[in-house]
């Protein structure tokens, strides 16, 4: 139950990943690129469907049978504070909603991606830049309504079922800079999304279009960072 619950929660994520996020990093970058933390597989599928060698690693054995058996993609279960490759075994490492599961552990994070990847890391992960003010309380709701439900369920049989903790903590894009300068990488674009949630229900044009207008240059509910070594030229 949780892993299907986990893929309800990302779908609310499509049209993100299909035109700004997964497939833009897709047609940017060539070579092969890992998906860190891939889950069930949101990242792979978008990136895989343009013809891009990828992999996914994911400490869930659940999530990453769901990942092979959904979208295809080759799959590795191992731990993406400690990855099991090689040095420089990626060209493209791309990491979506992955490290504020872990914020006391970044550096340790980004030590092993940088020990990973050999042009390019992409990232996207919840900001702590405030949202435009309309949406404050939409997302205030949305995250009381998930705590909600989390605690009902500690009482009934789906108390298992998966769900956004309303304390799960946003990152702060500045120290996401400096930790992937550290690692020799040199900030490409940085740029901020204000995601609606549950608003599968609206055509996608729609919804294409509203995401696309409510993109930022410095503030959001998300932030998209893209990094590259210096000597790195794209395609």
């Amino acid at each position: 139950i949780r892993d299907r619950d986990y893929e309800k929660k990302v779908s609310e994520w499509i049209v993100e990943h299909k035109y700004f996020v997964s497939a833009r990093w897709g047609r940017k970058f060539r070579g092969l690129f890992l998906d860190y933390g891939c889950g069930t597989g949101l990242v792979s599928r978008y990136i895989a469907n343009i013809e891009r060698e990828i992999i996914g690693v994911d400490i869930s054995k659940n999530m990453c049978k769901i990942a092979k058996r959904l979208w295809g993609i080759q799959v590795v279960v191992g731990d993406c504070l400690n990855l099991p490759f090689k040095d420089k075994a990626f060209d493209v490492i791309c990491v979506s909603g992955v490290l504020h599961h872990f914020p006391h552990q970044l550096e340790k994070a980004f030590s092993e991606i940088g020990r990973c990847v050999r042009k390019a890391v992409c990232i996207i992960e919840p900001s702590s830049t405030p949202p435009r003010i309309f949406l404050r309380p939409i997302l205030f709701l949305n995250k009381l309504y998930g705590w909600i439900l989390f605690h009902l369920y500690k009482y009934t049989h789906l108390r298992e079922k998966y769900t956004y903790s309303i304390f799960e903590k946003p990152l702060d894009p500045k120290r996401l800079v400096k930790l992937c300068e550290k690692e020799g990488l040199q900030i490409s674009e940085i740029r901020f999304f204000n995601h609606i949630p549950r608003i599968t229900f609206l055509p996608e044009s729609f919804r294409r279009h509203l995401v696309n207008s409510m993109l930022s240059s410095d503030h959001g509910t998300d932030v998209e960072i893209i990094a590259t070594r210096h000597h790195f030229e794209q395609k």
